[in-house]
């Protein structure tokens, strides 16, 4: 499932008329990548902050109409103002079927309740790491990638190698060697 957002083609660019979008309850934002020179645009404010706030936004694709031209993108950057929050500007980064993507995928772990370690042995799951960086075609990209964690014991840690990877889909860290295995969570005993 992919987002929808519409957005306008802009021709001013730089600090002042940025500025000025702002002013006018828009966002600006810049489309790069593909064979495709890169493309100015705004969105309304309100409803970038909407789907900013809906989960996958930021780690998923994003279908953007383009004064009625629609592409799928992946977010690559998001400023946001230091006091308010509010979005400031955007990077989005055009797709191609055909060409692998890597991307932040957020991790989830499951089953921590039912596990022995939580449930009869007074542990907690602790998350070290809620993203991980993929590799894999745009339609193979998924929502989450899922960590069970049913069989866990007090003490124990879970890596990227824990991960169940759907087809298609590649973690970076682990291509680099297993080294690069890194801890994503644990259970430990909980503190009172």
């Amino acid at each position: 499932m992919s987002l929808s957002i519409n957005a306008v083609a802009r021709t001013q660019e730089g600090k002042g008329a940025s500025r000025r979008l702002r002013n006018e309850q828009l966002v600006p934002a810049v489309i790069y990548g593909g064979d495709v020179a890169p493309q100015s645009v705004s969105f309304k404010d309100n409803e970038l902050l909407k789907a900013v706030g809906t989960p996958g936004f930021l780690t998923g694709l994003v279908e953007v109409s383009v004064d009625g031209k629609a592409e799928k993108v992946l977010v690559k950057a998001l400023q946001r103002h230091p006091a308010t929050g509010a979005v400031m500007h955007m990077d989005l980064q055009r797709i191609q079927e055909d060409k692998a993507i890597t991307t932040r995928v957020p991790l989830s772990f499951i089953n921590a309740a039912q596990s022995e370690g939580v449930n009869k042995q007074g542990g907690r799951l602790t998350i070290e790491s809620k993203l991980a960086e993929v590799r894999c075609l745009p339609a193979n990209l998924p929502e989450a990638l899922i960590i069970d964690v049913i069989d866990g014991q007090l003490d124990q840690i879970f890596h990227l190698s824990d991960v169940t990877l759907p087809e298609g889909v590649e973690l970076i860290s682990l291509l680099k060697g297993e080294d690069h295995n890194q801890p994503i969570g644990r259970i430990g005993k909980a503190k009172r």
